[in-house]
């Protein structure tokens, strides 16, 4: 899988930006601030419609074209060759219509794949990606809700069964919120969170399924990979997942009757729920346990045990998508090399040849450096426009 041609308007720092890509290395160099984490955020919005900068939809869209265009819009497309054949993705971020001189403050997306509009969950996993980032630390040391988010982006590309019960059961679970509120002020009739448990469990059977089965693979791999990454240290990673489940549902997972078995769970802890007026079990409180040496690696691990931790699962990540799929993923590495020691950026380096494109960025133009990848594309980034570097 590669991207063959991406096309940016009015995208933050790129007003308008076209590149042509194919198979291999791509190395982005440029200063701080000219749009190189920008533009790996983009590619990584075409394959998941999810951006990983904080903020709304509308702070896609430059300022420019916000100040001077009647319609403002960001708009993004790239042209991805798989195994299975061509496809177009493409993303618009439309503003809302407001009075003249009044800046917009909502918008809208459009989605389409060649050419024809599609919901999110048919755009995900089209183009399928793994992205290294600084932000990775995140994922060892931020709250649960970053790793949930870890494990959604990740499995979403690879299971449009998951991503379809995921959405199914975030509106479920407001529904059943918003029931639960109501009957804590006394308003409503308890049999009346019968629909709504049926639906949570269904669906959260999915996502815990899923969610079970992905750990236990990205746990294998990444464990192996920490301690060839980690070679001076004698700490071995463990990876656990931890759904938040009542009694002993958490060892039922895998079983045939799961589903009932957490709706029956729903219908004991209702009273509870009800009192407290929220959901209190389910994969909305899910976590994933990060264990270095035994101890949990967010108070213990050092920040290079760290660091090496979370590299070891983007690494596992790339195994499985490459075992679900039989088609390797993007690789999108954003101001990392700099950061890792020679042996871990090198086993980073490794790994770009063993897929089909990579997209680079890097402050210093001569780091990767030509003969640790040799081949490999070079460009320019600067202003929001990109130039190739030709060899003499």
């Amino acid at each position: 899988m590669h991207v063959s041609h991406l096309a940016f308007t009015n995208v933050r720092t790129f007003r308008h930006l076209e590149l042509d890509l194919g198979p291999g290395i791509h190395v982005i160099a440029g200063e701080n601030a000219q749009g190189k984490s920008n533009l790996l955020d983009a590619v990584q919005m075409l394959a998941t419609t999810r951006t990983l900068r904080s903020g709304a939809d509308l702070d896609l869209i430059t300022w420019d074209a916000l100040r001077d265009d009647p319609l403002p819009a960001a708009r993004m497309e790239a042209t991805v060759e798989t195994r299975q054949g061509r496809r177009l993705l493409e993303i618009a971020v439309i503003a809302g219509e407001t009075m003249p001189g009044v800046r917009a403050t909502r918008a809208s997306r459009r989605l389409r794949v060649n050419g024809i509009a599609r919901r999110a969950s048919d755009l995900v996993g089209q183009l399928r990606v793994v992205m290294f980032s600084a932000d990775d630390l995140s994922i060892i040391d931020g709250p649960p809700v970053n790793r949930r988010r870890y494990m959604d982006i990740t499995i979403s590309q690879l299971d449009p069964a998951y991503l379809r019960a995921l959405q199914r059961y975030a509106r479920v679970l407001e529904q059943r919120n918003s029931l639960l509120r109501r009957l804590a002020e006394r308003r409503g009739r308890q049999d009346e969170l019968d629909f709504w448990d049926d639906e949570l469990a269904e669906a959260g059977a999915i996502i815990v399924g899923a969610r079970a089965e992905a750990i236990r693979r990205l746990a294998r791999d990444a464990a192996t990979t920490y301690a060839s990454l980690a070679a001076t240290e004698t700490e071995d990673l463990t990876v656990c997942y931890e759904p938040r489940l009542p009694d002993d549902l958490p060892e039922a997972t895998r079983e045939h009757d799961f589903a009932e078995r957490f709706r029956a769970a729903l219908g004991r802890e209702r009273t509870e729920d009800i009192r407290r007026g929220m959901t209190r079990w389910g994969p909305h409180r899910d976590d994933v346990q990060l264990l270095i040496g035994g101890h949990t690696a967010s108070v213990s691990a050092s920040r290079g045990q760290q660091r090496t931790a979370a590299l070891a699962l983007r690494l596992a990540e790339i195994e499985l998508s490459t075992a679900r799929t039989g088609d390797p993923p993007v690789l999108l590495l954003d101001d990392i090399l700099s950061e890792l020691d020679p042996g871990r950026r090198q086993r980073v380096l490794s790994v770009a040849y063993a897929v089909d494109q990579v997209l680079i960025t890097t402050p210093d133009a001569d780091h990767p450096s030509r003969e640790e990848l040799p081949g490999a594309r070079r460009y320019t980034l600067a202003g929001g426009v990109i130039t190739e570097q030709r060899e003499d």
